[in-house]
């Protein structure tokens, strides 16, 4: 029932039914018998399939899936054309994100501001840094003397440890309700005992 509500109110009805009256209209200033009735479907159809849907908006704000994505696409981009010490951090990255954090975003409270830093690392903290390293020359140094190479170790050292961080975080959440789940067999079979 809900699901018929919101396609009455979507756009691409109303679109399809715009383009319907519209067509009604035209039938009823020049009739053309029978086929009128084609003319007015054929006009709603018209305006269903030429309005995209309203994008569905993740439940966290973000597609999980999508941070994924962004993930191996950065990773294919710089395979080969940094040296392994930076290869290997950005793999340690992926993995913290991939294997400990994505499953387990239902652990973060909506709004956690840990959603966001795993969605903007995904999609610009990692890939910002990666490509402005990239641009500069090998062993170009700033007036301080620090290395392109020793600026970007540092970033993503930063990041790897602010994604440790979120994964803490999941972690602690999942231990919670490990003991809660605890404290509620204790109190059930406590009180069975009690009973018995």
């Amino acid at each position: 029932m809900r699901t018929i509500a919101t396609y009455l109110t979507s756009r691409r009805n109303l679109a399809g039914s715009g383009l319907a009256l519209l067509a009604a209209a035209l039938v009823v200033i020049d009739p053309v018998g029978p086929q009128g009735i084609l003319l007015v479907v054929g006009f709603y159809l018209a305006g269903v399939v030429a309005v995209h849907g309203t994008p569905r908006v993740h439940r966290l704000g973000f597609d999980p899936m999508q941070v994924q994505r962004s993930l191996l696409k950065e990773i294919a981009a710089v395979a080969g054309r940094v040296p392994p010490d930076i290869w290997i951090r950005i793999q340690r990255i992926e993995l913290t994100i991939r294997a400990e954090i994505l499953p387990r975003l239902d652990c973060l409270p909506l709004g956690a501001p840990e959603l966001y830093l795993v969605e903007r690392t995904a999609r610009d903290f990692l890939p910002t840094a990666l490509e402005t390293y990239l641009h500069l020359p090998g062993e170009y140094a700033s007036p301080r003397g620090a290395t392109a190479h020793q600026v970007l170790v540092d970033e993503l050292d930063l990041l790897e440890a602010q994604m440790r961080g979120v994964a803490e975080v999941v972690h602690r959440g999942d231990m919670d309700r490990l003991l809660a789940h605890r404290r509620f067999l204790e109190d059930r079979f406590s009180r069975l005992d009690l009973s018995g």
